[in-house]
Parts: structure tokens; sequence; C-alpha cells
């Protein structure tokens, strides 16, 4: 009887402690990312992302902050005029972002390009 309550002690002191690491992991890897995108966010107002940087920092967990995304097809044989002009405005937005009193690492603005990251264009 001991030895079953003790099996079953060292099995949940285990279980507790992988918890915790994942827990700590979770929370190492938030904070990595918030720290990345507040070092571009620094750098410029309008993250540019690829395929693989959308998937990282937008699509996956763990996440604690929102990213507003403007899709574009701005290259020139792309032609495609409300592109820019709604690009310039986006980038005015996140700019007053930016540079407000209510700036936070919680909410961030970044661009997809069609041409450095077709994949997203087509993620469900």
């Amino acid at each position: 009887m001991f030895g079953k309550l003790y099996n079953t002690l060292v099995f949940v002191l285990l279980f507790c402690h992988d918890l915790c690491d994942c827990q700590k992991k979770k929370e190492t890897l938030l904070s990595e990312k918030v720290t990345q995108m507040m070092d571009w966010t620094s750098k410029r107002s309008v993250i540019r992302m690829n395929g693989e940087k959308f998937r990282r920092f937008v699509k996956a967990h763990p996440r604690n902050y929102s990213v507003f995304i403007m899709f574009t097809a701005l290259q020139p044989q792309r032609q495609c005029g409300v592109c820019r002009q709604a690009d310039e405005e986006f980038h005015v937005l996140a700019n007053s972002w930016h540079y407000s009193s209510a700036f936070t690492n919680r909410i961030f603005f970044a661009s997809v390009d069609f041409d450095e990251g077709s994949d997203v264009f087509q993620m469900n």
C-alpha cells in the first residue's frame, strides 16, 4: 500500500514538474516573440513579414498580443494602385499608434506582400 502511494506521489510530482517546465518554456517563447516584435517595431512601425514570420509570430501559439495585418501586392509588375494607397494609409495608422501615449507591446502592425509571402495568401 505504501509503495503504491509513494509511486503515485512521485508520478504527481514529476507530472507537475513537467507542467511547470512546459509553462516556463511557453513564457520564455512568448517573451522572445514579444521582444523580437518590439525590436522590429522600434525600427519601423509596420513589420514586414514573409511566410515564415507570419506563421511564427501571427499563427503560432503562444501569443498574448494582436497583429493588424495588411496584405498587399506592391511590386511594380502587380500594378496594384489601390494597394499603394492603402499601404500609405496603413503606415500612417501604424505611425500614429506607435507614437501615441496608448502604445503597448500588445498591438503590432505588419504587412505581408504577395511576392514575399505568397504561401500566406493561400492559407485557410
